[in-house]
């Protein structure tokens, strides 16, 4: 008795099992389906598409079915109603002529008072039609029946009528429409279906070049860019988009290679001298006083040029990280000039300071960083003029904008010069004697401290006759 139990149950469970594989096949595809569309546009889109086409297809069939049916059982009802009311209107012999015609055209008709009497009922089967139809729709002996109710009056008599007009003749008609529709429709949307699934791959080999194009940039090939050959379409305006991203990434890298090669050799410079120093005094120089001092000098000044060159490699950092902190707060612009002229009077007695601070003219800035940019100025002037020439500082409002003038009768400009000047580490053939020095750093930090204050800066110069850097803050 167990054994035969244990056996019922374990038909039970194959039985089981062969009922819900077809459900388990289903969820399975289910599943891979639903994971290619989250990963799959291609895919997406074809679906889209098919799903498009099948509603627009189902959807116009469905509307010429219903529009076409729809007449002919209109017809049909009209016709007979048409011919019932042709036989009311005679008053003789109605229900017999009225018999006659639902025999002969199969059209059940029941008559009845308005106090629901039965008057005529031309076939017993349909009597009760009237409350067991669906949608106005009744079957009987293989025919279909649409029914009408209509109001009567005749022989002095009025009441009610249901007219059961036979559109079987019509539905067959409509299914064989139908079938018709279907066998043209299926080829049809097969041959559909392949060309979406085809179409899919066209519009996506773009797409897929791009991404091999991508997948090759790297550190050594960033100039490699998409191929914006063919038609004005959105994926050309993307790649148009992405190559112009990736000219100023690769401008970007190429001026942070320049800017990390300048540091570097601006550095190699004062190391290569603090080290033949170090060397010499290891040597020789420890009971030589004369060389001992020089090497002391020497390492000193180097190491102070180190000092600057870091402070302001430190300063570009911090603006390219976007930590570079503005304490700003309102302050006498013509103040911090005075401040500035006198501390160039002190150390340079070789130019002569020219001062137009008419009028006191306050700004909200920082005050640290204006005036280091003002110095910067004022050194770059005095570095370009020759001994004895002239540097004047104006401070004037020009409407909304304030402007700060720094000129001087130095040796100018030449266009060329004047496109890089504010470049990192770019100093002019002029600049590249040993007693002017630099790093090719200062105007470029200067020109990051007017921005940082919304203002702009304006650069005449001519060669032979000197330069004027004007500074606009609004």
């Amino acid at each position: 008795m167990m054994t035969k139990n244990k056996t019922d149950k374990g038909m039970f469970k194959n039985i089981l099992k062969v009922i819900f594989f077809p459900v388990y096949l289903f969820m399975l595809l289910y599943a891979f389906i639903q994971k290619r569309i989250a990963y799959s546009i291609r895919l997406k889109l074809s679906l889209r598409y098919t799903g498009i086409l099948l509603r627009t297809v189902l959807g116009a069939g469905l509307i010429v079915i219903l529009v076409y049916g729809g007449f002919r059982i209109q017809e049909t009802v009209k016709q007979d109603y048409l011919e019932i009311q042709k036989i009311l209107s005679t008053e003789s012999r109605i229900y017999f002529e009225l018999e006659t015609y639902s025999r002969e055209h199969q059209t059940p008709l029941r008559i009845f008072e308005r106090g629901q009497q039965t008057l005529m009922a031309t076939d017993q089967n349909l009597r009760e039609y009237g409350s067991e139809y669906w949608l106005g729709l009744a079957k009987d002996q293989g025919n279909i029946y649409i029914s009408v109710n209509r109001d009567f009056e005749t022989a002095g008599t009025s009441g009610r009528m249901i007219i059961f007009s036979n559109i079987q003749d019509e539905i067959t008609d409509i299914l064989f429409i139908t079938r018709i529709m279907l066998f043209v429709s299926l080829p049809a949307l097969f041959l559909a279906l392949i060309a979406i699934a085809l179409s899919g791959r066209g519009i996506f080999e773009p797409i897929r070049e791009m991404t091999q194009t991508v997948k090759g940039i790297s550190e050594q090939n960033l100039n490699l860019r998409l191929n914006v050959g063919g038609s004005k379409n959105e994926l050309k305006e993307l790649a148009l988009t992405f190559n112009e991203m990736m000219n100023r990434i690769e401008d970007q890298y190429n001026r942070q290679k320049q800017f990390v090669s300048d540091a570097s050799h601006e550095l190699r410079t004062p190391i290569a001298v603090i080290q033949g120093y170090a060397v010499m005094l290891d040597r020789w120089g420890k009971n030589d006083q004369e060389v001992l001092q020089e090497s002391i000098t020497a390492i000193k000044n180097e190491a102070g040029n180190m000092q600057e060159l870091i402070d302001k490699l430190l300063f570009l950092a911090r603006h390219d990280n976007s930590t570079l902190a503005y304490q700003k707060e309102e302050f006498s612009l013509t103040e911090m000039l005075l401040e500035v002229i006198k501390e160039t009077q002190i150390i340079d007695s070789g130019h002569q300071i020219n001062n137009e601070l008419n009028q006191e003219i306050s700004m909200f800035g920082d005050r640290n960083l204006m005036k280091q940019a003002c110095r910067i100025f004022m050194d770059n002037a005095m570095k370009y003029t020759p001994a004895g020439g002239q540097i004047t500082v104006r401070l004037s409002k020009e409407g909304e904008s304030i402007a700060i003038s720094i000129k001087d009768t130095g040796a100018g400009m030449t266009n060329e010069e004047l496109k890089h000047i504010f470049d990192r580490f770019y100093r002019s053939d002029q600049s590249r004697t040993k007693d002017r020095g630099g790093y090719g750093l200062g105007l470029a930090i200067a020109k990051i401290i007017i921005l940082g204050h919304n203002g702009r800066i304006t650069v005449r110069s001519k060669v032979g006759e000197g330069s004027e850097f004007i500074i606009l803050l609004s």
